[in-house]
């Protein structure tokens, strides 16, 4: 997790763009979020929805080729240097590929890195929303044909860090209508998987992980870890804490065991994001011989998530960041979640910047908490909802506090089948 683990999403500090802990923040922080009224789940669990032709772009991005009618794809590519374009596949209308623009500022990684104020943050999404017409009344459209059961995959091609669930559907006539807090959003890419040795395909369908809970709490250095290591141990966790000696590395061989019947691996340390993916690390943010870095986790095969096929949540700073890697210069990015995902994971949660330490708790804790209360909601919607929470909350004159809440949830991100339901078990059930 990032420098201080107040999970406000962008508090001041994050003192290098590149290496985060959990602790690391916005230039604002503090004060816990709020928790305003649920949404309605955005794929019912029993739906059941026409699937019809095929859709020739999802080939390209490895997506069942005939999804259902109420999924849309979003699809981000470069175009030429420093430019990008966007286009949009689905069975009802489609997006044209728009005219090509220049690569915006907006990498949440980078502006919590450069202080930006969340403020200001929210201020330059509001004005690229609006700029981005063709796509928002593309998305408007498709709100008017399937209403809550739309489902949009992110198809992010480039490495430009584009926060694409902040974008606002109407940002001057109806203020804070976040894409991510109103549309099941999920996100794909292109995944080698170390298992089949093939390519993933993204499906759609009813599908339910159920099972055990193993997590690593970076307890020593995390503020917050108290409240998750208090939720960890109602589910009867098996939980690796860095007060107890070489727990990382504990953890690590924990995961290589032929186990098959756990749904949720959960990771709480620090992030370390640097030049190239060798340097990536999660763990200590002081002592490199507790890191586990990216490289270490290639090296043997992660059975228990290869077996289990669980959900994988890394609540560490810039864990759903990806790099290509500096030597083999290929096109294909490497990262956390796409380490997870090749090894088997059904969904990973990772972050696109560095979260504030009691902000990052406060949201796993209600993760975990609407998994239990709410199991008919699919791990993306409840993504969906804790977003709307932060929006609800903002209120006509938002304090420091409700924007970087707002911030720091919308750092999450999930890469998965947007109907993946995460149904938590304690041991012996």
């Amino acid at each position: 997790m990032m420098a201080e683990k107040s999970k406000s999403l962008i508090q001041r500090a994050i003192a290098s763009p590149k290496v985060s802990s959990r602790t690391k923040q916005l230039p604002s922080e503090g004060l816990d979020t709020a928790q305003p009224t649920p949404t309605t789940p955005s794929i019912p669990k029993d739906t059941e929805i026409p699937i019809e032709r095929e859709l020739p772009e999802a080939k390209k991005l490895y997506i069942t080729i005939k999804p259902p009618q109420n999924v849309a794809i979003l699809h981000i590519s470069e175009y030429g240097e420093n430019r990008y374009s966007v286009w949009g596949g689905n069975l009802y209308k489609n997006l044209d590929r728009t005219d090509p623009e220049n690569k915006p500022d907006l990498s949440l990684g980078k502006q919590v890195a450069e202080k930006v104020y969340p403020d200001e943050i929210k201020k330059r999404m509001n004005n690229f929303s609006h700029v981005n017409l063709e796509l928002r009344k593309w998305i408007k459209h498709l709100r008017d044909k399937f209403g809550e059961d739309l489902c949009l995959v992110i198809a992010d091609y480039t490495d430009f860090e584009i926060p694409w669930e902040m974008l606002e559907l109407s940002p001057y006539q109806s203020p804070n209508q976040y894409i991510g807090a109103l549309i099941t959003i999920v996100r794909w890419r292109k995944v080698i998987s170390v298992v089949k040795d093939d390519s993933l395909e993204l499906e759609f369908k009813v599908d339910e992980c159920c099972g055990k809970t193993v997590a690593y709490l970076l307890d020593t250095e995390l503020k917050g870890a108290r409240d998750e290591f208090e939720t960890l141990t109602k589910l009867q966790a098996t939980i690796y804490q860095s007060s107890e000696d070489n727990s990382i590395h504990k953890f690590h061989t924990h995961l290589q065991c032929d186990d098959a019947d756990h749904s949720f691996v959960y990771i709480s340390c620090h992030g370390i994001f640097k030049n190239s993916p060798k340097e990536m690390a999660l763990g200590s943010a002081s002592n490199n011989n507790q890191q586990l870095n990216l490289d270490a986790l290639r090296e043997l095969p992660l059975n228990l998530v290869q077996k289990s096929q669980g959900i994988v949540f890394i609540n560490a700073c810039h864990s759903a960041r990806e790099q290509i890697d500096p030597v083999i210069r290929h096109s294909y990015r490497m990262g956390f979640v796409e380490l997870f995902l090749a090894q088997g994971a059904r969904g990973v949660i990772g972050t696109l910047a560095a979260v504030g330490d009691i902000y990052a708790a406060e949201f796993a804790c209600e993760l975990i908490k609407e998994s239990l209360i709410s199991p008919q909601l699919s791990v993306a919607a409840i993504l969906k909802k804790l977003r709307s929470k932060a929006v609800e909350n903002l209120g006509n004159n938002p304090t420091e506090k409700q924007l970087l809440s707002l911030i720091y949830r919308f750092m999450y991100v999930y890469y998965g089948n947007p109907m993946t339901v995460l149904r938590l078990k304690r041991r012996g059930e």
